[in-house]
């Protein structure tokens, strides 16, 4: 049985994915960590990658290589960038760029010249079925398995899903004028992170349906490294874990 992929570039994110494993096998691959095990009837096989385009795409490509994956699901936090996208909502990515890629005058601005595009689709079919499980968990689970911080920083009664743009590149962006000159650069971008364009990448160059997507934990802006980090410590692998659990009833 070929599993399902899921991959996260932070331990957190991953936490509560890995506990809802039954009869999980580690399985150690060029020093890399790869877990396996039921969630309900799908075989799921997971992996940390670390931060980052280069980080994130080795990992791809290696559990392509070595479990044969039917689907690649990559999931974590990003930053909001359009205004109508609130810390606690979660985006699922439509199609990815990588926001610091140039090669150009060879090739325009954001170009991968293997896949001859700058905007990667995701497979249709996972983002459909991705968006219903992130609806179904918001609607279901969200006020249940988020505890709901003193401070007010998002609100897990108001959580909106989104689908859309998402932009990848080997910086954390934590400044407004970066964020503003990429929003304007980049029209209808949702949300900005370090892995996905890569995964994306990847998984099209081997003909493997691939799908991303992210709970937003700071607005890219000057107080970024705050807010993720505090996002990231309560609530980032609850969100994460249920979405995935959600997806991956669904395909089964």
């Amino acid at each position: 049985m070929s599993p399902i992929a899921v991959l996260c570039s932070m331990s957190h994110e991953m936490r509560c994915i890995e506990a809802q494993l039954v009869d999980p096998i580690e399985t150690t691959v060029r020093g890399q960590r790869f877990v396996s095990g039921m969630l309900g009837e799908a075989l799921v096989t997971t992996a940390i990658s670390g931060y980052g385009k280069v980080a994130a795409a080795a990992t791809t490509a290696t559990v392509i290589e070595r479990f044969d994956p039917t689907r690649v699901i990559f999931g974590g936090v990003a930053g909001g960038i359009d205004p109508t996208v609130r810390i606690g909502d979660i985006v699922v990515a439509d199609r990815l760029v990588q926001h610091d890629y140039d090669a150009s005058p060879l090739f325009d601005r954001y170009v991968i010249p293997s896949l001859g595009v700058a905007e990667v689709p995701a497979d249709q079919h996972l983002v459909e079925c991705l968006g219903r499980a992130a609806v179904r968990w918001v609607e279901t689970r969200a006020r249940t398995e988020i505890p709901q911080p003193p401070d007010d920083l998002f609100n897990v009664a108001d959580v909106a899903v989104h689908q859309g743009l998402i932009a990848s590149g080997d910086r954390f962006i934590d400044d407004d004028a970066e964020t503003r000159t990429l929003a304007g650069d980049l029209p209808g971008l949702l949300a900005i992170e370090m892995e996905g364009a890569a995964v994306a990448q990847v998984c099209t160059e081997r003909g493997i349906p691939f799908a991303v997507f992210r709970s937003i934990s700071d607005h890219a802006d000057n107080h970024a490294d705050v807010n993720f980090m505090a996002f990231v410590a309560t609530v980032a692998a609850p969100i994460t874990a249920g979405i995935v659990e959600e997806l991956v009833s669904e395909l089964d």
